[in-house]
C-alpha cells in the first residue's frame, strides 16, 4: 500500500515511518511548514531521519501563512505553553497529506498522534470524522491512520530504542532553540517519558533510552 506519512522530525513520526516501511508499505514522507518556531530544526531532523530510514526525501508543503492565527507555536510574543493550541493544525496536516496522497494515487495518510489528548484534534473521533470528510471531498476514500493513538510517549521511545532508531537526530521543542527549552508541552512530555523510562530501567537493571 502507498502511504503518505506526516514527518515532523520527531520521534513519533520517525517510528511511524520505520514501522510503515517494515510492514512492506511504500512510504511517502510529507513535512508541513506551518510557520512554527521550530520549523528549520524540524525540517533538518525530518530530512535526516528519512535519509537514515532510506525513504524518499520528504516533500515540504509551505502553509506558513497560517501563522496569522495566534499561537505560541508560531509567535514568540505569545506564551508557548498557555497558547500552545493552533486551531485546526492536525486537520490541516491530514488534509494536506490527503491532497498529496490523492495526487500520487496513494491509499492513506498516517499521522503520529498519541494517547492522552490535550486538544480536540488528537482523538479517535477526530480521526474518524476527518477521514469521512476528506474522503467525501476527494470523491474516493483516503484512509487516515493513527496507529499510535493508544500509545504514549514512553511507548514510542521504547519502540525507537528497540529498533535502534536515531533518537538523537529527532527534534521536539516547540520553542525552536538549539537546546530544548524544557518548558513547552512537547519538552515536558519528552522529559517526563525519558525520566519514567530511566526509572523503570534502573528498577529492572536495563539500559535506558537516554543513556
Amino acid at each position: 500500500m502507498k502511504i503518505v506519512v506526516l514527518s515532523s522530525g520527531g520521534v513519533d513520526s520517525t517510528v511511524l515511518m520505520f514501522l510503515t516501511k517494515k510492514e512492506g508499505h511504500d512510504v511517502y514522507p510529507v513535512h508541513i511548514d506551518y510557520g512554527q518556531l521550530a520549523e528549520e530544526r524540524e525540517w533538518v531532523a525530518s530530512r535526516s531521519v528519512c535519509k537514515y530510514l532510506a525513504v524518499s526525501d520528504p516533500v515540504r508543503i509551505d502553509v506558513s501563512g497560517i501563522r496569522l492565527v495566534p499561537s505560541g507555536l508560531t509567535d514568540r510574543n505569545l506564551d508557548v505553553v498557555k497558547h500552545a493550541f493552533l486551531p485546526t493544525r492536525n486537520l490541516l496536516f491530514v488534509t494536506l497529506g490527503a491532497a498529496y496522497a490523492y495526487s500520487i494515487l496513494a491509499d492513506a495518510v498516517a499521522i503520529g498522534i498519541l494517547a492522552n489528548p490535550i486538544f480536540p484534534d488528537q482523538t479517535p473521533e477526530f480521526i474518524r470524522s476527518a477521514e469521512s470528510c476528506i474522503s467525501t471531498a476527494l470523491g474516493r476514500r483516503i484512509r487516515i491512520l493513527a496507529p499510535f493513538i493508544s500509545l504514549d510517549k514512553r511507548e514510542t521511545l521504547k519502540l525507537a530504542e528497540k529498533y535502534g532508531l536515531p533518537i538523537e537526530s529527532t527534534y521536539y521543542c516547540h520553542s525552536g532553540g538549539k537546546d530544548p527549552c524544557g518548558l513547552c508541552i512537547s519538552c515536558k512530555e519528552r522529559i517526563t517519558a525519558e525520566e519514567s523510562l530511566r526509572s523503570t530501567a534502573k528498577e529492572n537493571n536495563l539500559p535506558s533510552v537516554s543513556q
